[in-house]
Formats: C-alpha cells, structure tokens, sequence
C-alpha cells in the first residue's frame, strides 16, 4: 500500500519530467538543481511551517529539511540575495499590463479596443505617456526597446509606434521566456498546494480546471490548437478587461494590493498503445 510519500514522490515525478527537460536544454546539471532545492527547502520551511504564528527556527527547519543547522544557516543567507525571478516577474507583469491598457484605455486605442498608433513623445496619444500612465518607474524608453525587441510593438513609415499584440510573450530563445515559464509553472503550482493544503471557509478553493479527451486522432490537433487560440485569447481578453475595470489606482497607496489573475495553455500528447484485451473506458474527459 503507497504511503502519502509515496504518492508525493510519484506525483513529483509527472511535476520534474517537463521541467528537467528546461533544465537539461540549459546546461544545467543536476548539482546545480540540488542547490536550488535546498534553498527551496529552506526557503518553505522557514515561510510556511512555523509554530503557533511564530516563524520556524533554525533547528526545526533543520529536522523538516533533514539538513544540518549550519546548512541552513548558509542558506538562509544567501536566500537573501534571490531576487532575480521576482524582479523579472514584476517586470513582465508591468509590461502586459501596459499592452493592456494600449488596448483598452480610449486615450490610447479605438472604438473596437483596437490599438493605435502613437507618437514616441508628447502630451496626448503617446507612447510617453502611456509609459507614464501605467509603465511604473520603468523608464518608457526601456519600455519601448523591450517591447521593440521581442516584435511585440512596431514602428510606422510615420514615425509612430504601435501595438501588434496584447500580451507580452518574450521570445522562446530569449532568457525572459525562461523566466516567464518558471512564474507560469509557480501561478500553477501555487494553485494547486493552495487546493490541496491550505483551502478553508475564508480561503476558498482557487478555480482549476481541464477539459481533455483521451479518444483524439492526432489529425485533429492543428483545428484544436486554433480553437483554443481563438476561444482562449477571447477569455483573457474578457478577463483582462475585468481586472483592469477593478484595479486600485495608482495614486492610492493605503490599501493592499495582490496579484491575480488567471491563464490559460494547450495540452497534448501521444498515448502508450494499449495491450489487447485491456478495459478502457469510453469517452474519458475531466
């Protein structure tokens, strides 16, 4: 009979394979995977596992993590200095949110939330102060250059600038898709751990879903993969618009703000064939 251990290292396993793949396309080595877990470790057991509201201590990370005090005592330092992911993150956040706004805000866009084409500087219809409205500190020149680089804004014969898509998706060669998919894996992962450990009356569970069919010809993935496309980008687009209806303004700093939001991918795979006589069951889909 498996042990809940058991069942954690199995479903570890599915969680690592994809991400393993990442690592190895990387140069990464599996040293170099273990130091991060133990930073993880620590970093999670010192966060989520304290007593009675207090935060863990040294010797009890060190018992959950089966590591020595010392250890955790170097890593805990160093956790100090991990910021890169966030910063990324952030970055990436401040910059949809400004692809958004080119898409939504009538300043910046038409009747049919249409981007429009703007100057680079200026007072009205520009990139300068669509950077300002909703670019942070970000200076809009870098805005601009990032945007530029990874094609998701392009210039016009006129001199202007404009918008070709609405999200920011670095490009697959790029560093930031990396860092990309690593916040896209912990929006998900996140959901999941909240589901599976912390959901209460006043933490409700987080909406997750899948809609698959286990009885697909693989012809059919082409036709698919342009239907999620489109019924996928239409909900974004409807749930982008809900968030920025509900965001707090920029110039209230008293409340709290949090991050939220919801996404949306394409899954496929061929199956192992089935040894003849086997039970299958008809019409599988979740």
């Amino acid at each position: 009979m498996s042990t809940p251990k058991d069942t954690a290292l199995a479903a570890c396993r599915q969680l690592m394979e994809p991400i393993i793949g990442i690592l190895l396309r990387n140069g990464v080595t599996h040293k170099d995977l273990v130091a991060i877990c133990k930073q993880l470790y620590v970093q999670v057991a010192a966060d989520e596992f304290g007593l009675r509201g207090r935060q863990t201590n040294l010797s009890r990370i060190a018992i959950l993590t089966g590591m020595d005090r010392k250890e955790v005592a170097r890593i805990k330092e160093s956790l100090n200095n991990a910021h890169e992911g966030k910063h990324h993150q952030q970055h990436q956040d401040r910059l949809t949110r400004l692809l958004s706004a080119w898409h939504q805000d009538p300043d910046f866009c038409d009747a049919g939330n249409h981007a429009l084409p703007l100057t680079i500087e200026g007072e009205q219809h520009s990139f300068a102060l669509l950077a300002r409205r909703y670019g942070g500190d970000f200076p809009a020149s870098a805005l601009l250059k990032e945007l530029k680089r990874v094609g998701v804004v392009e210039d016009q014969p006129d001199g202007k600038v404009v918008a070709i898509k609405r999200y920011f998706v670095p490009a697959q060669s790029d560093p930031a898709a990396l860092l990309r998919a690593g916040s896209v894996l912990n929006d998900l992962g996140s959901t999941l751990h909240h589901n599976l450990y912390q959901a209460n009356k006043q933490q409700p569970l987080r909406f997750e879903r899948r809609a698959s069919n286990t009885h697909m010809a693989p012809e059919n993935l082409a036709a698919f993969r342009e239907f999620v496309e489109q019924e996928g980008q239409a909900f974004l687009e409807r749930m982008d618009a809900w968030l920025s209806e509900h965001e707090q303004p920029e110039t209230d700093s008293a409340g709290e703000r949090m991050r939220m939001g919801v996404g949306t991918y394409l899954f496929s795979h061929l199956l192992e064939p089935e040894p003849a006589g086997a039970d299958t069951e008809e019409g599988a889909s979740e």
